[in-house]
């Protein structure tokens, strides 16, 4: 099979000749384990690894900077704040695992109007070039082609604040959701504009939007189903309607909203956080199976940065046994692959996953 039928036929649920495989990693990652195999640059990396998954997107036509959290940086402040294409402000934080770009500004936190909500910058889809798509698809359709999408309920809290924002859901729905609503227009357009640049050789979209916590969702299941099911049930129709598969990434313990996400069109689950309330993926694959692939499904909190590599390599044939079973499984991590994560892990997990060395 050619990584594109691999995991094509995981997504039909039939059984792959190997478990399907993605990769994505902290830059620090990259680095440590170009030193532990050898390898002269991130493209042998990616060689080895050879993950069965590449995504394209258009490219934006101007910024400030590269340094960025999700979406490009049009401005940066005297005193060091990365202004985003809606406005939200980042700061560069060094830990000691690496570096990391954190939100610090809300631009319409607190009291507000509608007019404040009518006059603030929102993302333009004219502001990105989608004249390279195409070409960028074609050039790797041995591999599964994704695009991405961000998500309308992250952005919009980014853009009032976590606190304000879940406050108008509680009290003043009809504010939050004018202001969903002003951001899910662009939204939708730019992935239109994707999709239509891509055309067939875009095999799937990924709607980005994180509704989850460590111990379950960031709100009740009741007003998730009112006010965000008929929003992404909007983008899941639009990526369906290019005759593209449709992949949604939230972290955290969404179990309770799984069966509404396969009932408006999921097809594949990202990323799988095990150890979040009710995610461990051999249940999921238990109770969903049938209807979703997993993607993910690695432990990233405690099995990979802490463990032995042969604590990882067990883990890891554990999940393949049952996850890989008439497919509906793309194995990699439950998060990008974070600094404190040992290189020998990563090899081990990549080893197990594809049944030869990478070194």
């Amino acid at each position: 099979m050619t990584s594109r039928e691999r995991v094509l036929a995981a997504v039909a649920h039939r059984q792959p000749d190997r478990v399907p495989v993605d990769y994505a990693a902290h830059p620090e990652v990259n680095r440590k384990l170009r030193e532990y195999l050898g390898l002269a640059d991130d493209g042998e990396l990616i060689a080895a690894i050879e993950p069965d998954l590449r995504g394209v997107g258009p490219a934006i036509k101007w910024q400030a900077s590269p340094i960025c959290y999700a979406d490009p940086t049009i401005e940066v402040t005297a005193d060091g704040l990365y202004i985003d294409l809606w406005g939200v402000g980042f700061r560069r934080t060094e830990t000691p695992t690496g570096e990391y770009i954190d939100i610090a500004y809300h631009p319409l936190a607190g009291p507000i109007t509608d007019e404040d909500i009518a006059r603030h910058r929102y993302m333009n889809p004219d502001d990105w070039d989608y004249s390279g798509v195409r070409a960028a698809a074609e050039a790797q359709s041995q591999f599964l082609v994704w695009a991405h999408c961000r998500g309308t309920f992250e952005i919009s809290w980014f853009i009032r604040g976590l606190d304000d924002f879940l406050t108008d859901l509680a009290l003043e729905p009809r504010r939050a959701c004018a202001l969903m609503d002003r951001v899910q227009e662009p939204l939708k357009e730019r992935l239109r504009r994707i999709l239509e640049a891509g055309g067939d050789a875009i095999d799937m979209a990924e709607y980005n939007d994180d509704v989850g916590m460590q111990s379950g969702l960031m709100m009740a299941p009741e007003m998730w189903r009112r006010y965000l099911k008929p929003r992404v049930a909007e983008m899941f129709e639009l990526i369906r309607s290019f005759g593209v598969h449709v992949r949604y990434h939230t972290c955290g313990g969404v179990r309770g909203i799984i069966p509404d996400l396969i009932d408006i069109g999921l097809e594949v689950l990202n990323p799988v956080q095990p150890l979040a309330a009710g995610m461990d993926p051999v249940g999921l694959k238990r109770d969903f199976g049938g209807h979703l692939t997993l993607h993910g499904g690695i432990d990233e909190q405690q099995l990979l940065p802490y463990s032995s590599p042969e604590r990882v390599r067990e883990e890891v044939k554990r999940l393949m046994d049952v996850l890989n079973e008439d497919g509906g499984w793309i194995a990699c991590a439950s998060h990008s692959i974070q600094p404190d994560t040992p290189p020998e892990n990563v090899v081990a997990m990549y080893e197990t996953l594809l049944g030869r060395p990478l070194k």
